[in-house]
């Protein structure tokens, strides 16, 4: 499967591709190997720091005013309520269940509900 990466940040990139497959009207054999396929494209870019996730939610508001922004300092990023994350957590799980598209599914689901999911992720 094509898979757009146009983001500068690979979580927009794992969010927006895994939603293109799951609706995706191929078989589930084929999504579990696409989704295989995306996790191991983006596998390298998925790192758990402050150059793509933000370590609170208010971070990315205030910095992004005072223009603040430190990218020379990379600290990890391990908060568990940040949705993005989790919902990378979320999607490696899924790959090893039975069942991955319908895990994917909810997980997707969860992190579009969330409001303040774009405070937590950087550009």
């Amino acid at each position: 499967m094509y898979f757009k990466l146009t983001s500068k940040n690979a979580y927009r990139d794992l969010v927006r591709n895994a939603r293109r497959i799951s609706i995706s009207e191929i078989s589930e054999s084929e999504k579990r190997e696409a989704f295989q396929e995306l996790l191991d494209t983006l596998k390298a870019r998925l790192g758990e720091t402050t150059r793509t996730l933000n370590a609170e939610a208010a971070y990315a508001k205030r910095c992004m005013h005072w223009n603040q922004r430190d990218v020379a300092e990379l600290k990890p990023v391990k908060p568990p309520r940040n949705p993005w994350l989790r919902f990378k957590r979320e999607f490696e799980n899924a790959i090893q269940s039975e069942n991955p598209s319908r895990s994917i599914q909810i997980s997707l689901a969860w992190l579009y509900a969330d409001s303040y999911r774009d405070d937590w992720i950087t550009t």
